[in-house]
Parts: C-alpha cells; structure tokens; sequence
C-alpha cells in the first residue's frame, strides 16, 4: 500500500493506545502521533529510490550500487527488507530508550524498566503502528522482492500475494479514516466510562480489520506478478474500476480528485 495509508493506518492504531491510556489530551495526542509514525517509517527504505540518491547519500556512503539497484534488490538496506521486518521497530525502541538513558545519565536497569512501562503506550503505538504496515505489504504483488522480509535476518520474504494494487485503496482508506473518527470521538468519552471506552476502542478496531480483509479477499482482479510486469498500467486501471464499483460514481470521483491533489500515491 502507499505511504498515506499506511500512516493513517498507524494514526487510527495509536487513536486505540490512546483510548487505553486514559491520559490527558496532550498524552494522547502523542500517542497518535507515535502510531503515525510508527506507520510511515519502514518506507523510509523506498530513499533509495529518490532521484538524487545517487548523488547525494550514495556519493557520500560511497555505495558500489545505484539507488534504483538497492531498491529493487535484496540487500538488507533495500525496500522491504531489514526496516520491513519485527524486528526493526524493536531495535528502534531499545535505541531511543538507550540513547535517552545514555544522554541523562540513567543507565540503571531499573530507571530503564520504568521508563518503557511509563511510556508503554507510546512505544505500543509506535510498534503496532509499525507492524500493521507490515501486514498491510503482504497483500500487495510480489514484484521484485516477494513480499517484505518480515523475520530479518532471516532471508525468508513474506507475502506478495498480488490480492490488492499498490494504491487507489480508497475504499480501505475510508475503513481506516471511520476507525480513526471514531476512536477519536470515543476519546472524548469521560473518564468514568472508561472500560467502556476501551472495549468500544477496541470493537471499533476490531471491525475495522474485518472490513479492510472482506476488501482484500473480495477483489475482482487478482494483481499477482513477479519482477517487472508489462501490465503495470492495465493493473492500475483495473484497479480504479474496482474502486468505481464499490464505491459508486460520484465518490469515486470525489476520492480519486483528492488523490490528484495530494503529490504521494494515494
């Protein structure tokens, strides 16, 4: 899926850590933006891919490999590969929490333990964040990796089962955008009600996965394709028509008028 979604989708995951959190709106609001990031940040692979890569990061890493070669290949550092994977999103935890135990002086195991369960809800969204993005590569066509290398370092790819394009999803981004208003409307909810709040949360979320799979595994199309393929825009077209029966003319018309407004896939 494209790097809109998958941010979203790390927004509506944090939107429930902050409706077990119970904290204040500041609290929760970094609890939001830590799933966010937690969403966007394996693509931070697809750099290599930037048209001045080359040039410019590797120049300076003196790289024996163009950017367009690390993209579509099987390095560690490639897409899909080592940042698409569980283990990352663990080690990028540990870091932060060492670095900042480093910078204070803090470094008693103890002191360490606290402050991961302190900010357990933060560092849940940043996870869950970044393992549904994960999740969500997997229905995508194999391409040239064959799926994300999800248990790095193992050599092992998973997914690539060509079941939904790589972007014009709008009917999954409408799933995830309803979780998230409603988990934010839940949010509001006095604290008294919290159990409450937090079953609903979770419902909420719950739902929203069975909807985003009934989408995934009821596509008319199957998008499955290994390498390059020559049907790159036939697919793509395929894919609106798909986006055009579900949703319906004049929604669809509206969806896909914001996709051209924004310049990242959409």
């Amino acid at each position: 899926m494209d790097i809109i979604s998958h941010t979203l989708t790390g927004v509506a995951v944090g939107t429930v850590a902050a409706t077990l959190s119970n904290g204040s709106w500041k609290q929760k609001g970094l609890i939001v933006l830590a799933g966010g990031l937690g969403g966007a940040l394996p693509d931070l692979d697809a750099i290599s891919y930037w048209s001045q890569f080359d040039s410019t990061i590797g120049s300076f890493l003196q790289l024996s490999h163009s950017g367009r070669e690390i993209y579509g290949g099987r390095f560690w550092y490639s897409h899909h590969a080592a940042l698409h994977s569980i283990l990352a999103p663990l080690l990028l935890i540990l870091l932060t929490t060492f670095v900042r135990a480093l910078l204070r002086r803090e470094l008693h195991p103890l002191g360490i333990v606290s402050y991961l369960k302190a900010r357990r809800y933060i560092f849940s969204a940043f996870f869950f964040g970044f393992l549904f993005h994960l999740l969500e590569d997997m229905p995508t066509p194999a391409s040239v990796w064959g799926g994300v290398n999800l248990f790095f370092p193992s050599s092992n790819y998973v997914g690539g089962l060509g079941k939904i394009w790589w972007w014009n999803n709008y009917d999954l981004v409408l799933i995830i955008l309803s979780v998230i208003v409603a988990n934010v409307l839940l949010n509001a909810i006095p604290k008294r009600f919290y159990v409450l709040k937090v079953r609903s949360a979770l419902l909420v979320f719950a739902l929203g996965v069975a909807m985003f799979l009934f989408q995934i595994n009821t596509r008319t199309v199957d998008f499955s394709y290994t390498g390059h393929t020559p049907r790159f825009a036939q697919f793509e077209n395929q894919s609106k028509e798909i986006q055009r029966e579900i949703l319906g003319e004049r929604l669809y018309r509206w969806m896909a008028a914001l996709d051209r407004m924004i310049p990242l896939n959409f």
